[in-house]
């Protein structure tokens, strides 16, 4: 774990903060020898490559991935249109779809 990572999550609002802490606890519990560092002002998680990363915003928290356009989304709850991102959003006090974000992850990871 990042200690730059715990500051950035430590200064979101108290509802983003679990959260946040959420996402970064499913993320660590799927690739625990993952590099977990902070770029362009937002936690990055890299094991071959940048596969995932976590953002906030006033209205919500994000959890996207860099291969997106390439995951299956059975669910349809990838947002975007760029031609390789995605994300998935939870607005404030929403609870975390643990199962949901797990495979997602678990698919950025095999796209790794």
């Amino acid at each position: 774990m990042s200690a730059t990572v715990d500051a950035w999550i430590g200064q979101a609002p108290e509802a983003q903060r679990a959260q946040l802490n959420e996402l970064r606890g499913i993320i660590l519990s799927l690739a625990p020898n993952v590099m977990e560092t902070l770029k362009w002002g937002q936690p990055c998680y890299t094991r071959n490559a940048l596969f995932c990363y976590l953002q906030r915003a006033k209205s919500h928290v994000t959890l996207g991935f860099q291969k997106g356009a390439l995951m299956s989304d059975p669910g349809k709850r990838l947002l975007g249109d760029g031609s390789q991102m995605r994300h998935v959003r939870f607005g404030p006090g929403e609870a975390i779809d643990a199962a949901l974000c797990r495979a997602l992850i678990e698919e950025a990871l095999r796209l790794d």
